[in-house]
């Protein structure tokens, strides 16, 4: 239905103006201080945000580039500081429109 909107608009040689929006990748940005700020804000602390705290710090990755092979040399082990757990059952309860709730 967009797309049909488009290619009409540029058919009768209107000015087309559009704005994307990848949240796929909102995320892979998410600060978990300011998280973990919004939910002691919304009376979310204590063990249960000691609870959250646990489940998003501490993790660690390692990247290799190309075909992986016996010769691959991996980059060393780096924390991962910002972003949600992805395929994860609690990743989408972080949503980012956490932050849009209460910003001024």
């Amino acid at each position: 239905m967009l797309m049909n909107g488009i290619l009409t608009a540029m058919n009768n040689i209107l000015v087309i103006g559009c704005t994307f929006c990848d949240l796929q990748k909102a995320f892979d940005c998410e600060n978990y201080n300011l998280l973990l700020d919004k939910l002691e804000f919304y009376g979310n602390d204590g063990k249960f945000k000691t609870l959250i705290e646990s489940y998003l710090k501490g993790r660690y990755q390692k990247v290799t580039l190309g075909i992986v092979t016996d010769s691959s040399k991996p980059s060393t082990w780096e924390e991962i500081k910002n972003g949600v757990p992805q395929g994860s059952i609690l990743g989408p309860c972080f949503n980012p429109s956490i932050y849009l709730t209460c910003q001024t």
